[in-house]
């Protein structure tokens, strides 16, 4: 067993890959280990659990430290979306035997603090799907739900906004729009009515995957695309603005730290996200996500440890 005393555990867990970084309690990272995803929708939460051990165990050896080493382990996790869900994943976290205090969140929290030189702000993740976050400088959080009802969806809203426009305008209802034949021959598809069949029947996955063809076709003219891309940017910018209000942040400075494959591309997106922003919180400055989430999921740890440290005195 190592002498080492003192570390803190830094988790980012989604639905493919898992991050752990083992850092001091001064943030300097000792390890950082990886292994595959630990979404308990995906695996259930026992082997979410199993996985977490393994990789959490593989940091700490790597780090010379040992499990009742940890003064505090922050666990940001895709999949943990309702407050039942934290006291699931947190109840199957027992079993990794660490010492010290731990904290279950959603990744968005995670990655939200790794992109913030403060420990509050708003994040718009947006990918294949999306979700918007913020907490204000009293702590306060609050999250979009994240379901598809009330909010946009990523890159699967544009696939889907392409999709109603290529039917509609085999319909006969709609002007033709570029997107039919990108579509097309993205599916191997030969004709509009065979592209969806083979998607209602479930032959064909198009949605979040082609959403490039929606943006390209967008970069080079297509009104139909553009007005689709517009479209979402901006309820995408609305949901920062809703989040801001929430948090009775909307006159404030603050980083909206942005991150995701939609976000990543640039172009009409981002400037029409960037304006609406603009108009609604003003003193509001965009970050892109550059850091490790686990990162975040460090410094939240040590916030959190300084915190209950102050309060103590």
């Amino acid at each position: 067993m190592s002498d080492r005393r003192g570390v803190v555990v830094g988790v980012d867990g989604g639905g493919t890959k898992t991050d752990v970084v083992v850092a001091d309690l001064g943030g300097a990272v000792l390890s950082v280990a990886s292994g595959g995803g630990t979404n308990h929708e995906n695996l259930g939460v026992d082997a979410a659990a199993r996985v977490l051990g393994d990789v959490v165990g593989e940091a700490l050896l790597d780090a010379g430290a040992s499990r009742s080493d940890v003064e505090y382990a922050v666990f940001g996790l895709a999949g943990v979306d309702w407050p039942s869900d934290v006291v699931l994943v947190d109840g199957a976290l027992v079993e990794l035997g660490l010492g010290g205090r731990r904290l279950v969140v959603n990744d968005s929290r995670v990655a939200l603090r790794a992109g913030c030189t403060a420990p509050w702000g708003i994040v718009s993740s947006v990918g294949t799907g999306s979700v918007t976050a913020g907490v204000n400088p009293d702590g306060e959080w609050f999250r979009t739900m994240a379901v598809g009802w009330g909010e946009p969806s990523g890159s699967s809203t544009l696939v889907r906004e392409a999709l109603h426009a290529i039917a509609a305008h085999h319909h006969g209802v709609a002007a033709a729009t570029s997107l039919t034949d990108r579509f097309l021959e993205s599916t191997g598809q030969p004709d509009v009515a065979s592209m969806f069949e083979a998607i209602t029947r479930q032959r064909s996955d198009v949605v979040g995957g082609t959403a490039p063809l929606v943006t390209a076709a967008a970069r080079e003219g297509d009104p139909i695309a553009r007005s689709i891309v517009v479209d979402v940017a901006a309820r995408h910018g609305a949901m920062v603005v809703g989040v801001a209000w929430h948090l009775g942040m909307v006159d404030s400075g603050f980083e909206l730290v942005v991150s995701g494959g939609v976000h990543a591309g640039g172009g009409l997106f981002s400037e029409v996200f960037a304006s609406t922003v603009a108009s609604g919180c003003p003193e509001a400055t965009i970050v892109p996500l550059t850091s490790m989430p686990a990162l975040g999921a460090v410094s939240l740890a040590i916030d959190e440890l300084s915190s209950t440290t102050h309060d103590a005195r």
